[in-house]
């Protein structure tokens, strides 16, 4: 592969966010802020998916996910205390 041959990739950083979130989330789940944030990133990541070719679209999905799961966990934790 010669220099001008080179191939640009693009990253979907947003997904990515979405799914490190949604994965600490998973052990600090009584922070809220944490699921909405997980939730928000990976719907933007999600949205951005379409215009990368599709690169981001799994992560995206599984933070999308988890965000919902902890967002339920939160409010059954807050509605128990």
């Amino acid at each position: 592969m010669d220099e001008n041959d080179a191939v640009i990739t693009r990253r979907n950083y947003y997904a990515l966010a979405g799914l490190i979130l949604g994965v600490v989330g998973v052990f600090f789940y009584t922070i809220g802020i944490i699921s909405l944030l997980a939730l928000i990133l990976s719907a933007i990541g999600l949205s951005k998916a379409k215009a990368y070719g599709g690169e981001g679209k799994i992560p995206a999905i599984i933070g999308l996910v988890l965000g919902i799961l902890l967002s339920l966990a939160y409010i059954a934790h807050m509605m128990k205390s």
